[in-house]
């Protein structure tokens, strides 16, 4: 079979860490304490975290040489992609993650689809469910984007939050890709 077409792929490794890539951006909620940020760069190992990118050698994290700190509601976005020629297309990303995942959960991820011209919300891929660990390890995250998705140039937007009790290691992405099936 004919693999699919890759209309989006980042894997960190051309930009010059901090810089993310050209056309991404990142930055934070109102309340956010500004304890914690999404850095471009070669992860530590540092507490709990990746000791390497999932190909290296950056990724992208949260505070990546550290646990994220208290108070924390940042964003990362990338750039502007155009599917509106497109009916199906999915999303795939490796991510490292340990994150707080209790009953009352405060601490957890989210990905949403904006639109590319007012980073208005067009729909939710995950909503605060982002949390609990990859077991020391990278692991690979695919779904399908939603029809909204298809509609105007759109971007990804990757939320984290966490409350001011427990801090861990966060949230990592690495090798990003935007895929439409083969033609």
């Amino acid at each position: 079979p004919v693999p699919p077409v890759e209309l989006l792929s980042e894997n960190f490794d051309l930009a010059s860490a901090p810089t993310l890539p050209a056309g991404w951006e990142s930055g934070a909620y109102a309340g956010n304490a500004g304890t914690t940020a999404w850095i471009l760069g070669i992860p530590t190992g540092a507490a709990t975290g990746p000791s390497t990118a999932f190909s290296p050698d950056n990724c992208v994290g949260t505070n990546i040489a550290t646990n994220h700190g208290f108070d924390t509601d940042i964003w990362l976005r990338t750039n502007a992609i155009d599917l509106t020629s497109y009916t199906e297309a999915s999303l795939t990303f490796q991510q490292f993650k340990e994150i707080e995942d209790v009953v009352i959960d405060l601490d957890y991820g989210s990905i949403r689809i904006l639109d590319a011209s007012d980073n208005s919300e067009l729909a939710v891929l995950e909503d605060q469910s982002v949390e609990g660990d990859t077991n020391g390890a990278w692991a690979s995250y695919t779904k399908a984007l939603p029809a909204a998705a298809f509609t105007v140039p759109i971007k990804i937007e990757f939320r984290f939050e966490a409350d001011n009790i427990d801090n861990f290691a966060g949230w990592y992405i690495d090798d990003l890709t935007i895929t439409i099936p083969a033609p």
